[in-house]
């Protein structure tokens, strides 16, 4: 599972935890609590602000029994859409196990605690909620109706962020199958050009030959072997775009071809081929394919944990069918998606265009490491 995706899910089941957490203590070890105060009449000689903490435990288990219902039956019945089925649950649930629960809670605690004033109001709550079993109504509508809310809103919250994760868990999988998508879209079509590329070398006897095809090696192992991975090595995705334009400027080498990379890349990880789509469509839509004059000028910045991408190259300003396109189109829509994922709230990018120059510009806040 990809690091970012498994840190935001953890994210997302952080809320509703907490949520539960805080009902518990709000609801029962508090407002149930001082209900139960109430009921006891108990003495406070010494002006407590809290006496008889013993209550709170006696509250804690009277509540107990309402777990089955918001941490399993009722999410079940949502994700089966029984709705009127739930509603049935909750009637028999709270109006029978609520009452079954009270009772041998209530016998537990009285037969437990030593002689004393709670004792005795153990003992009358024993004989009240036993008396409750023998009668399919008569439970105190208040506080039934407080634990119908409160759990049931437990259950909601709990509801809607496991859909929200298995959404997210769809969106990883698409956009790992749209990533496996982009490496074979660039496998034949760099393979193809460059291949031409080193076979003109080889023709001329160009000494460089050698060294042009274990470039292409190391950028194919990348690809294939590295890629498979949710996080790759900067410094060797960085490695990728250099050779990549090594290989481009040994087809253009009238073109003004210029890529600087600045700062310490030992040790980051980032999400593999983001920045390959918006080189090839630099090399795509550029006016050096069909001039001498063209120019691509792109750097690489690390600070810290922070990159910085920018990327310019000039286009022809006479309307093509190349430059009236939408800029990198399902490639460049793929990388955004990705970058959502990956990197959710700690990404910039702005792509913009003029009648003669593409600029694209890509922050990344929070480098893995």
């Amino acid at each position: 599972m990809f690091k970012a995706i498994k840190q935001r899910l953890e994210g997302l089941n952080t809320f509703p935890f907490y949520y539960e957490i805080a009902m518990w203590f709000i609801f029962i070890c508090i407002y149930k609590y001082s209900v139960l105060l109430d009921l006891a009449g108990l003495p406070n000689p010494n002006r407590d602000d809290f006496p008889n903490p013993e209550l709170i435990l006696f509250a804690i288990a009277l509540s107990l029994y309402v777990i089955p219902f918001y941490r399993w039956i009722a999410p079940t019945l949502l994700k089966k859409k029984k709705h009127g089925w739930l509603a049935l649950a909750i009637i028999f649930y709270f109006g029978i196990v609520c009452k079954v629960s009270n009772w041998v809670m209530s016998s537990i605690f009285y037969y437990i605690t030593a002689p004393s004033p709670l004792k005795d109001f153990y003992h009358k709550s024993m004989l009240f909620t036993r008396g409750l079993l023998t009668r399919p109504f008569g439970w105190s509508p208040n506080p039934l109706l407080a634990d119908i809310i409160v759990f049931l809103s437990v259950s909601f919250i709990w509801f809607a962020y496991e859909n929200e994760r298995k959404k997210h868990l769809l969106e990883k999988d698409n956009l790992v199958l749209q990533l496996e998508s982009l490496k074979a879209q660039l496998h034949p079509h760099f393979l193809f050009n460059t291949l031409n590329n080193i076979y003109g070398m080889s023709l001329t006897g160009n000494k460089e030959t050698p060294a042009f095809i274990l470039k292409l090696s190391d950028m194919m192992r990348f690809i294939l072997y590295d890629c498979q991975r949710n996080l790759v090595s900067l410094e060797k995705d960085i490695e990728f775009l250099e050779n990549y334009l090594e290989m481009e400027k040994q087809r253009y080498p009238a073109a003004e071809i210029q890529f600087t990379v600045s700062g310490d890349a030992t040790g980051k990880q980032i999400a593999p081929l983001l920045f390959i789509q918006f080189l090839e469509n630099s090399f795509k839509h550029g006016a050096h394919r069909l001039n001498d004059t063209g120019f691509i000028h792109g750097s690489l910045r690390v600070e810290g944990n922070s990159l910085h991408f920018e990327l310019r190259n000039d286009v022809f300003a006479v309307a093509t069918p190349a430059s009236n396109s939408p800029y990198g189109g399902v490639g460049i829509e793929n990388v955004r998606k990705r970058l959502v994922l990956y990197y959710p709230g700690q990404h910039d990018l702005s792509i913009g265009k003029t009648d003669d120059v593409f600029e694209v510009k890509l922050t990344i806040t929070s480098l893995s490491s």
